[in-house]
């Protein structure tokens, strides 16, 4: 019993211990006496400016308005306006959106407070409360200023709220609101925060009086991607044949982080090539890396699996060929990237970013069990591979959202769209019913086209096997008939074919 107590006791010491010096492991965060210190930058320091942020037109008024309004904030409260107290940025990673909040800095000539939502997640009971006051107390020191918190879903999420989370995270959101309610319109204090998950957040945080203008940073379309190209091909060694308007022509859905990975990756590998310049090449390597992945060109694969894998490809490239309404060929390869043996991609058109139609839904679901069903005619039921499962998993997944989310079937279920969670189990086995018809009409029309197709979908077989990549230019020249000059990095032999090894 004694060397229980004392057992005990031993614990209780090291646990208080380690609670007491625990905090001090962080100095290089944190003050004297456990204060946050909070990047600050002076407005005389903040080079940003709003022509730095480019691919944005269409919000650029809204955000010159509200730089207006931080610069000069009498001439608006002299009238009786107030000063927004909050301004939410929202959209997809990679949009611009920490550079915009920068630039409105700069613009206003203000002082500019970054942290992020994650500043506030602590073990410690209270510790989240605590760092926001400081925050608050370190920006009235420093009006006007903007307080800038990234990523601040993590701080102003549903689950601190409404969830499982502990009541000290609900105490640190409680303090964050009642500090933006006790703003003064003289404190010159605006909070800006970002976020990819806007719909994560609590509604009591974001509503007008704390966070008054909420503005949506979207992915750029094709002039602003060429403005984000430009403002970077400026700054590498470029060939004189390389466009800002081809390439944004190629990088269709491209976020402006991701544009400046693929200048950066360009001029890269042309250093690796020593040349002295970017080319053209060197960017359609770049996309490709993006796009595609790293090659596994040592990846050992018997001829068999690469007649399999040139079937599978081919049957998915000559569906997208021929299917009204179905993406743009990009490329099609049987060289294995990431986790796949062989990769076909498409190209999204920009309309398709903004909204889509039932005959673009059914036409990409088709593409996606183009390899399932190419497998089946040209291998042998017995005989398809596990690299259908994505596929049929994509098809599967656009069939549910077609039903549940877009009212595209409304006729037969009705048009309500809701989550799996607030359905019946009737409604439920209605709409599996509904997605598996979807899927068997799928095989029938893409069997039927392979079919029609079959002279086509061999000599695409054949071609990537014998080259391992194809472009859109070079299948559609042998969608036509026509041969490809190209040196081949193997030779068909038609003895594997008298092994049943393809159907041809």
């Amino acid at each position: 019993m004694v060397d229980l107590i004392f057992g005990l006791i031993l614990v209780g010491v090291y646990a208080g211990a380690w609670y007491y010096f625990e905090p001090f492991k962080h100095a290089e965060r944190f003050g004297e006496g456990g204060k946050m210190n909070f990047e600050i930058k002076k407005a005389k320091h903040m080079e940003e400016k709003l022509s730095d942020v480019k691919g944005i037109d269409e919000i650029r008024d809204e955000v010159q308005d509200l730089i207006k309004m931080i610069k000069d904030t009498k001439s608006y409260t002299s009238k009786g306006a107030k000063l927004y107290r909050g301004v939410l940025l929202s959209g997809s990673p990679g949009t611009g959106k920490t550079l915009l909040a920068r630039a409105i800095a700069g613009e206003s000539e203000v002082n500019f407070l970054y942290c992020t939502g994650s500043n506030f997640d602590e073990m410690f009971v209270g510790m989240g409360a605590k760092r926001v006051r400081e925050l608050f107390a370190e920006a009235r020191k420093n009006t006007p200023c903007i307080i800038f918190i990234d990523e601040i879903d993590s701080l102003m999420s549903k689950s601190r709220r409404f969830g499982s989370e502990h009541s000290s995270s609900r105490g640190t959101i409680n303090q964050l609101l009642a500090e933006m309610d006790g703003f003064e319109k003289h404190e010159d204090i605006v909070v800006i925060g970002a976020t990819n998950h806007e719909q994560d957040l609590d509604p009591a945080a974001i509503r007008p009086g704390r966070f008054d203008k909420k503005i949506h940073v979207p992915l750029p379309d094709v002039n602003g991607r060429k403005e984000i190209l430009q403002l970077y091909l400026d700054k590498i060694s470029l060939s004189d044949k390389v466009e800002a308007k081809k390439l944004a022509t190629m990088t269709p859905g491209f976020s402006g982080a991701e544009i400046q990975n693929l200048v950066n990756t360009a001029i890269t590998q042309a250093v690796h090539m020593h040349k002295e310049e970017a080319d053209l090449a060197d960017f359609e390597y770049a996309r490709d890396r993006l796009m595609m992945g790293i090659e596994r060109k040592k990846l050992t694969m018997s001829e068999k699996d690469r007649l399999n894998t040139a079937i599978h490809e081919a049957g998915h490239a000559t569906v997208c060929f021929f299917t009204k309404g179905a993406q743009k060929l990009y490329k099609a390869t049987i060289v294995a990237r990431g986790g796949s043996l062989g990769a076909t991609f498409m190209e999204p058109d920009e309309e398709s970013m903004l909204s889509t139609t039932k005959m673009k839904c059914l036409a990409n679901i088709d593409t996606a069990m183009g390899g399932h069903v190419a497998e089946k005619l040209f291998i042998g039921d017995k005989k398809i591979t596990t690299g259908c499962s994505s596929d049929l998993q994509g098809a599967t997944d656009i069939a549910y959202q077609a039903v549940m989310k877009y009212g595209m079937f409304g006729e037969e279920l009705g048009y309500m769209s809701s989550s799996t969670e607030e359905l019946s189990e009737e409604m439920k086995a209605k709409i599996d019913d509904k997605v598996k018809l979807i899927l068997q009409e799928s095989e029938v029309r893409v069997e039927k086209l392979l079919l029609d197709k079959g002279s086509e979908i061999r000599e695409l077989a054949k071609n990537l096997y014998w080259y391992d990549y194809l472009d859109a230019d070079e299948m559609k020249t042998i969608f036509t008939g026509k041969g490809l000059e190209k040196e081949r990095v193997r030779e068909w032999e038609e003895s594997e074919t008298k092994h049943g090894m393809v159907q041809f």
